[in-house]
């Protein structure tokens, strides 16, 4: 197995724990105070469709293989890498770069929706351990293997966890 492949599978399980736990505390935090955030608006599509339909297999095909080529490609070779580039070896500029491309990348899951939602900082340190990925492994299909497996534990836990 490659070093970049090995990078990968054991990146997903510690991106996906930390990431889907942090969204849950900040959900938890939030009904503590009292306030109510929405769930995105994706996920009640995917619970609308649920099911061995024509609707839900695209759903899932997006989710998993669309959706990730398409965000990594933008948001981590794109808006991380290519910049990383112009800005050499100068870490604070590697930082401020990360953490602009993981901003764009959590802001881009709420466009259509309501803010806050618990999500948005969770994904935003999603974008941030994509970004480290993508530096550590320098092949694209890294960050975008572990976005699929990161996709496909939220799809898994969506149907194994009650709903509140």
């Amino acid at each position: 197995m490659s070093g970049n492949l090995k990078t990968t599978l054991k990146a997903w399980p510690v991106v996906a724990a930390a990431t889907i736990g942090l969204c849950y505390f900040t959900q938890a935090a939030a009904s503590w105070i009292g306030i109510e955030l929405p769930d995105q608006a994706n996920l009640e599509l995917v619970r609308k469709w649920a099911g061995w339909n024509k609707v839900f297999i695209s759903l899932c095909i997006q989710v998993l293989v669309i959706m990730p080529s398409i965000e990594e490609t933008v948001f981590r070779w794109l808006l991380f890498k290519l910049p990383r580039k112009f800005a050499g070896s100068r870490t604070w500029a590697a930082v401020a770069i990360a953490v602009l491309s993981s901003a764009l990348f959590s802001a881009a899951h709420y466009i259509a929706q309501p803010w806050p939602d618990a999500a948005f900082i969770a994904l935003f340190f999603f974008g941030l351990a994509q970004c480290w990925l993508y530096a550590k492994a320098e092949r694209i299909w890294c960050p975008m293997l572990n976005h699929f497996l990161f996709n496909l534990t939220n799809l898994i836990l969506l149907f194994l966890l009650p709903q509140q």
